[in-house]
């Protein structure tokens, strides 16, 4: 069986990394699962972006070294840049849905380009994801992948 290729919006990292209680342990088992091998995980380069500026602002060189090693490409994680293709597309969707902003244009881009199924995130202002299974961070984020995948 193929392994469910998912999208990794930058919340999901940033709640793994940086909060604590319940919606890190949801984002955690979705890390654990991919390190696994059940999933394949897929994220793009502008979530780099996204997850550092916090960790820069506050000079906390641990957790920007943190984030620059697991956004990484690896045998469970794909981040495939943000190329021309990507850019048409969010720009597409954009015009679909105006309201659409740019960085999360470029994820839902990203997601669909590289045939992720699903894309995982906590952003409540992304309802638009065409052609992707929306899935929230949260305790049934794992039943949720593996019942919409078969």
């Amino acid at each position: 069986m193929t392994r469910p290729r998912i999208y990794l919006d930058a919340n999901v990292f940033i709640a793994a990394y940086e909060t604590l209680g319940a919606r890190s342990d949801h984002a955690w088992w979705l890390l654990d699962a991919i390190e696994g091998g059940e999933l394949l995980g897929v994220t793009s380069e502008l979530t780099l972006a996204e997850v550092l500026v916090r960790p820069i602002e506050e000079q906390d060189d641990g957790l920007v070294r943190s984030y620059q090693d697991v956004v990484s490409p690896a045998d469970c994680l794909e981040v495939p840049a943000v190329t021309r293709q990507i850019l048409v597309e969010a720009a597409t969707l954009r015009s679909m849905r105006r309201s659409l902003r740019l960085p999360d244009a470029i994820h839902v881009a990203s997601a669909r380009l590289n045939g992720c199924s699903h894309i995982i995130s906590d952003d409540r202002r992304l309802p638009f994801a065409p052609g992707l299974e929306l899935v929230r961070l949260g305790p049934h984020v794992l039943s949720t992948i593996r019942t919409t995948s078969r």
